[in-house]
């Protein structure tokens, strides 16, 4: 792990390594395997952020399974949700399926909140919440987050999918804002 990563300006230390997120992305893959072992899940990825973990996580899935993905942006340019969720792409049938949404990170739990209502008017069989990250500290509406990797504090966060404006996605591990 690099020991500082500089972007916009912004200087941002290691935080969770490539084991750790590894361990997690085996466990959460583990309680999947055993919960739809004789299922066939959608598993649907919120874009941008959910990509890489996503494709970490299905791999180490072993049941027959579709991938769809969905835009769902709270963000833009900032280091805080804007509480105005846009959700796009969706354009593809749930109906009667079991359905495992794939999202990196959940802080106020607004984007999740909105994505699951529109994902339940369509009357999928099931529908479950899988993150990465958590962050408890700021949550303003509950949602409930069946598979869940990390809890964190309340930090801005970068890297393995997580960006700044676009940028340290590709980031092996994840790294804190540095302040």
């Amino acid at each position: 792990m690099q020991k500082e990563i500089i972007i916009n300006g912004n200087k941002f230390i290691p935080f969770i390594d490539k084991n750790s997120i590894e361990e997690a992305v085996m466990r959460i893959s583990g309680e999947i395997n055993q919960d739809y072992s004789n299922k066939k899940p959608v598993f649907l990825i919120v874009l941008k952020g959910a990509f890489i973990f996503a494709a970490d996580l299905i791999r180490s899935c072993n049941m027959e399974c579709e991938v769809e993905v969905i835009n769902a942006k709270s963000y833009g340019a900032a280091m805080e949700s804007s509480g105005n969720v846009r959700i796009s792409n969706f354009d593809f049938e749930i109906k009667g399926k079991d359905v495992i949404i794939i999202e990196d990170i959940i802080d106020t739990g607004i984007t999740l909140k909105a994505l699951s209502e529109a994902i339940n008017e369509h009357h999928p069989a099931s529908l479950e919440i899988c993150v990465l990250l958590s962050k408890p500290s700021m949550r303003k509406v509950e949602v409930s987050c069946k598979y869940l990797g990390l809890e964190i504090p309340d930090k801005f966060v970068i890297g393995y999918g997580l960006d700044y404006d676009g940028r340290g996605r590709n980031l092996p591990e994840i790294y804190i804002l540095d302040k």
